[in-house]
């Protein structure tokens, strides 16, 4: 069935931060549910969204790219989030920062209002990718597969140009900015503590989840202490580090000088150069473990980001009804948020468990640096020694300053980041996957017995 779109009449409907869109579609994207926000924004009927495409209400500047990164995510089986300008069927236009969940034979949408300075950024950069679609569909020269493709592309590439390394890398800062910048709603705007019976059962339930959730949040704002931490402290031991094999290198060069005459200083000089070595070796691999450890973490704040939003959306649909915005028969759709939480729930304990894994393996990387560093201290004794026994001066002794120096500036920072890297060790902890069932079973439970 061929749907006839509205043109945008230029008038912009704000959302405002306490409202929540809802929807669920096939695989698709023809719509199968919808709530009252959603009807009310976008002016349809639900007999006219249930049955119609998704798409009904895409407005024409959306960039065909935005939507193709978008679909790649999802049909991977992926949770994706995006800046979206949405028409309503007035010709008016509303945006939204969407999030698509795969569930079932599926997907469950929230939408909310965009609060944070990227949905800017965004939209500057979907106009420009909207100009070239365009430029690309007048040479005729793509279909239009490959004119999303292109876009998608330029999409990814003007993201770099603002500091991030992928659309993924993006959508994984901005589901949580956005999730934080609208205040804790359940005990707030969707609060109604005046309400009785199976719908105070369901907010009830639905804090007490996010209670969960705010727990795991509190451990994620660790994570991203530490990464701050350890970032700069491996720069600066890395530095230093490689200064001290510089220092060796010199040491060996000047031992090697009168190797004829006192061969034993070459050998030892060789000698203590190979734990050096590897330290800087083990110290160099820290750098592709934060990298991994700081994407691990993203990860898992974006999957508690939308833990915390499909939890809201339980508590947004319970006091739409008790305030009369919509009929009970709504509730229908809390047990599809139910199984969304859950399978994310499972979700972040697997990010939890990458994230304990690389916590590991930094710490592990920055105790054999400073066991290296010792090992080096061993052979540099020895060397000393050797220097003043038989009477070096001149170049040999020279070394023994900068590497003296090197040395215990190095020792220092190793010693802090080896602090931090004992943090790391206190920090590994699995998440709990069945905290949030007797809350979830409870909803389902209120559900089973009301009317719906």
């Amino acid at each position: 069935m061929r749907f006839a779109r509205p043109l945008p009449n230029g008038t912009e409907r704000r959302v405002g931060l306490h409202e929540l869109f809802f929807s669920t579609t096939d695989r698709r994207g023809v719509i199968t549910a919808g709530n009252s926000v959603f009807l009310s924004a976008s002016h349809y009927t639900a007999q006219e969204l249930i049955g119609a495409p998704h798409n009904i209400v895409r407005h024409p500047d959306m960039p065909a790219g935005a939507y193709r990164l978008m679909w790649d995510r999802l049909l991977a089986g992926r949770p994706m989030g995006a800046y979206v300008t949405n028409l309503a069927k007035d010709g008016s236009s509303y945006r939204v920062f969407a999030t698509v969940t795969p569930l079932g034979d599926g997907f469950l949408s929230v939408r909310m209002a965009p609060a944070t300075q990227l949905d800017a950024a965004a939209d500057t950069l979907y106009a420009a990718t909207l100009e070239q679609e365009r430029a690309l569909s007048v040479r005729g020269v793509l279909g239009r597969a490959e004119i999303a493709a292109e876009g998608a592309a330029h999409l990814e590439r003007g993201l770099a140009g603002l500091g991030f390394t992928s659309y993924d890398d993006f959508m994984l800062a901005a589901l949580p900015a956005e999730v934080a910048a609208r205040g804790p709603l359940l005990t707030t705007a969707y609060a109604r503590p005046h309400a009785g019976g199976p719908l105070a059962d369901i907010l009830r339930s639905a804090v007490a989840v996010n209670d969960e959730l705010e727990h795991l949040l509190a451990r994620l704002g660790l994570y991203q202490e530490l990464i701050s931490l350890l970032g700069p402290a491996t720069d600066t031991v890395m530095q230093q580090a490689r200064s001290l094999q510089h220092a060796v290198d010199a040491a060996r060069t000047a031992s090697a000088a009168v190797a004829d005459r006192t061969p034993v200083l070459l050998n030892v000089a060789r000698v203590m150069g190979h734990p050096m070595a590897a330290a800087v070796e083990a110290l160099q691999q820290l750098s592709p473990e934060l990298a991994a450890l700081r994407h691990e973490v993203a990860d898992l704040g974006f999957r508690i980001g939308l833990g915390r939003l499909h939890t809201e959306m339980m508590g947004a649909f319970a006091a739409e009804v008790i305030d009369g915005a919509a009929p009970i028969s709504s509730l229908a759709e809390l047990p599809r948020l139910c199984d969304a939480v859950q399978n994310g729930v499972l979700a972040m304990a697997e990010a939890a468990e990458q994230v304990n894994g690389s916590l590991a393996t930094v710490s592990t990387q920055v105790h054999r640096a400073g066991d290296l560093l010792q090992e080096f201290r061993h052979f540099l004794g020895q060397w000393r020694i050797l220097v003043l026994r038989h009477r070096q001066g001149g170049a040999v002794t020279d070394q023994l300053g900068p590497i003296d120096a090197q040395l215990d500036s190095m020792a220092d920072q190793l010693y802090y980041l080896d602090a931090l890297a004992q943090r790391c060790e206190a920090s590994i902890a699995p998440v709990d996957r069945t905290a949030m069932e007797p809350h979830l079973h409870r909803v389902r439970s209120v559900l089973g017995r009301a009317p719906v």
